[in-house]
């Protein structure tokens, strides 16, 4: 299974916080599935470290795992569509990273791993073909 994992679930994992979301990113990683990044969850990720040690050793970990990068364009203005979308149906999403982060999933075909309710959200419009994890 290939699955988008969000910055909320990385940190509720790195700092031990057993949520739901947490201990399913450790399932995965256990069952070895396919676990991806993108550029905005790993600066989002990194950008709350204070300790220097850590951001070396995380940033080895991410730089190591599979990438899903934008197809171009294309997938700013489909997030931004999406963003728009949801505002009609009277959804407010607070963070435009949330619908880029859906489209990445979308275009890679993988599944989200999140404990954002914006993402849950963007998820069960119907706007997005990504899905949570099952």
């Amino acid at each position: 299974m290939n699955v988008l994992v969000d910055t909320s679930v990385w940190v509720d994992f790195f700092n031990g916080y057993a949520s739901a979301e947490a201990q399913r990113l450790a399932r995965l990683i256990e069952d070895e599935d396919d676990i991806a990044t993108c550029g905005v969850v790993v600066a989002e990720f990194l950008q709350g470290l204070r300790n220097q040690d850590d951001v070396a050793s995380l940033e080895s970990h991410f730089r190591d795992m599979r990438w899903l990068e934008p197809a171009g364009p294309e997938t700013y203005v489909a997030a931004a569509a999406l963003f728009r979308g949801l505002r009609r149906q009277g959804v407010t999403i607070r963070s435009t990273i949330d619908c880029l982060i859906a489209r990445l999933a979308e275009e890679h075909e993988a599944f989200v791993l999140a404990k954002d309710r914006d993402l849950r959200l963007i998820l069960e419009s119907g706007l997005c073909v990504a899905r949570a994890v099952p």
